[in-house]
């Protein structure tokens, strides 16, 4: 075990109590995941989130504007069948509510036409819309596969900038490029690398960085039951590990006053407040901005975990919880980088 790993490991470690092995065994969760929950939330908060892990989000629909109009995509499926609902806080996607018997949604022709991308649930187009609010030039996704988020930036600043999309999983990387070539989006430039040393392929600077960083995926439980015991403490703290080391080199890369987005599909603190914080504890060219407009309600990031005490900045970071938000658990934080 590397001296870093165990050093993680000794500050997110949380011994749990006799409630967190009870919860544990009720519902089905790694019993220090039970734990993070009671400390977060409180034992009635824990045992909501628990239970909204049972219940099934709801499929979303994200049109491309580029090739149609919302309405007229919406006209189109609710004839052969769909019942869809529009998101409030984005007028391109839409809850599926109910499917036909026949096409699936990534069956129909309207799918293999490139007129819309299917995503699991809502939570992730969050940082796209944050982060190109107001905003039109080149944006890099640095672990954008499969395409969710590189195919809705890349209509964000469509007919203003390029998107810049790296992953280091080449099997990934193919999914990726398969969707951009069924929506036709031709301002996507694809790139293989480990984002950690992805200066190395880019000569330059960027004013909008996505970082969705690979992480335990612990939000997405409902969809993905095996995450319920797939993570262990250890192997927490070596992807949070990870996430250190990318967010802090992508931020080497970002213009003076450019702006990374950090997101996880992730509840966990470990991944997400500890992340930051020690990115803000070790530079001096980084702050934490609010988000640049209102979509909904989000939930602040805490400001303690056991003995970590966060720094107060973060309470301008935002979270969605499943029981409250009804979306994958899922987190984001705007960071601007600044002048020393």
């Amino acid at each position: 075990m590397g001296e870093k790993v165990l050093k993680i490991l000794k500050e997110i470690f949380v011994k749990p109590s006799e409630k967190a092995f009870e919860l544990s065994s009720k519902y089905r969760v790694l019993p220090y995941m039970a734990e993070r929950y009671i400390r977060m939330l409180g034992e009635e908060g824990a045992v909501e989130m628990l239970k909204s892990f049972e219940k099934p989000v709801k499929p979303v629909i994200r049109v491309n504007s580029i090739l149609i109009d919302p309405d007229e995509l919406k006209s189109f499926l609710e004839a052969k069948g769909f019942r869809l609902e529009r998101i409030s806080w984005c007028d391109s996607a839409f809850k599926i509510l109910e499917t036909p018997e026949y096409p699936s949604p990534g069956a129909t022709l309207e799918y293999l036409k490139g007129y819309y991308y299917l995503h699991r649930d809502s939570s992730s187009l969050l940082p796209v819309l944050l982060l190109t609010h107001e905003y039109g030039g080149d944006v890099l996704d640095a672990c954008a596969a499969p395409g969710g988020k590189t195919t809705f930036l890349a209509e964000r600043v469509y007919g203003k900038g390029l998107v810049y999309a790296n992953d280091l999983v080449l099997r990934r990387l193919k999914s990726l490029i398969g969707h951009l070539a069924r929506m036709r989006f031709e301002n996507v430039v694809v790139t293989w690398s480990d984002a950690r040393k992805i200066s190395k392929v880019f000569n330059r600077r960027f004013e909008r960085i996505l970082l969705d960083a690979p992480c335990s995926g612990e939000g997405r439980i409902s969809v993905d039951p095996g995450r319920r015991f797939r993570t262990s403490i250890y192997e927490l703290a070596l992807m949070v590990k990870r996430e250190i080391e990318l967010l802090d080199s992508l931020i080497d890369m970002l213009d003076d006053e450019g702006v990374i987005a950090y997101s996880t599909c992730s509840i966990a603190p470990e991944e997400n407040e500890y992340v930051v914080s020690k990115i803000l504890d070790r530079r001096g060219d980084v702050e934490v901005i609010p988000p640049p407009v209102n979509l909904l309600e989000y939930s602040p990031w805490i400001k303690h975990y056991g003995t970590l005490a966060f720094h107060e900045e973060l309470g301008k970071c935002v979270r969605l919880w499943p029981h409250v938000h009804g979306t994958f658990g899922f987190s984001t934080c705007l960071l601007r980088k600044t002048r020393w």
